[in-house]
């Protein structure tokens, strides 16, 4: 995108100074695919055209997985800046995003839905799952069958930590040790007043008035943990690019080592520390 200066959590996270040592090493042998299950995806927004994979609607099968809550455009807009698919348009965009639409237009879905959206990002050879969701109830057995299968098939799934504001208040999924929960912090490098902290917390993002799209094509601010979590599933994005044969607990790792530390926020509502991928990918370019 020409002229284009990225907002301040894109910054902040160290994603332009990623993409540059992305471009130093063009190994990526195809695009990393990411599955974002939450409301669909506005699919016609001008800055998300060439980005669009295959997708499902799981609410009404019939039909494409668009958006009519915009929970889903605003999570996928993250990816796509974070990505660096709007910095270069010269270069071939490094992520591809799969709508799984398992949320309808009020933001309730069916942890069936969930179930069924992860065995579709498993049968369509999905790298990465975004789950910008949560519950604080425990959820079924069914589900945490699932998302055991999904990390065994070597997929990586990022989390929510959840928006309640609590200690000891980990979201499921994200309280699943096979997904890596993120919760968030603002632009002052604080904990968000709304999210959730607990010792399954393993990384920070930002999340709070964080820019993105809506799917009328314009752009919104929206806060939340499920606006973090898509800046790491970006990073680990850019990660597989380089390094495609990467286990799940290898990228959670690697971008725990790379993270920095928030003297401000304590280790509970943390983790390991702030999101930074330029951390990530120089440490991986000096290793190799």
């Amino acid at each position: 995108m020409q002229n284009y200066r990225p907002p301040w959590h894109i910054r902040r996270t160290g994603f332009p100074t990623a993409w540059r040592l992305a471009r130093s090493r063009p190994v990526q042998q195809r695009p990393v695919r990411i599955a974002i299950l939450d409301s669909g995806i506005g699919m016609e927004h001008p800055l998300l055209q060439g980005l669009l994979g295959l997708g499902v609607n799981l609410l009404k099968t019939d039909e494409p997985p668009g958006d009519e809550n915009g929970h889903g455009t605003h999570v996928a807009g993250i990816i796509a800046a974070a990505s660096g698919a709007w910095w270069e348009k010269r270069r071939p965009p490094g992520v591809v995003l799969h709508p799984v639409k398992i949320f309808d237009r009020t933001g309730f879905g069916r942890i069936a839905d969930i179930i069924q959206g992860l065995l579709w990002c498993v049968d369509h050879d999905i790298d990465i799952i975004n789950l910008s969701f949560g519950t604080d109830l425990k959820t079924s057995r069914a589900l945490q069958r699932a998302v055991r299968d999904v990390e065994g098939q070597g997929i990586l799934l990022v989390g929510a930590a959840g928006n309640d504001g609590r200690k000891g208040a980990v979201d499921f999924p994200g309280r699943y040790s096979e997904v890596l929960a993120v919760s968030a912090c603002t632009r002052h490098d604080r904990i968000s007043t709304f999210s959730s902290e607990g010792p399954e917390v393993d990384l920070i993002a930002p999340g709070s008035g964080v820019l993105s799209l809506s799917p009328n094509g314009g752009y919104v601010r929206m806060s939340g943990t499920s606006m973090a979590a898509p800046h790491v599933s970006a990073a680990a994005a850019l990660l597989l690019g380089l390094e495609p044969h990467l286990s799940p607990a290898g990228i959670r790792e690697r971008l725990k080592q790379t993270a920095e530390w928030l003297p401000t926020v304590v280790s509970r509502a943390q983790g390991a520390g702030l999101l930074r991928a330029d951390r990530l990918l120089r440490w991986r370019l000096s290793s190799s």
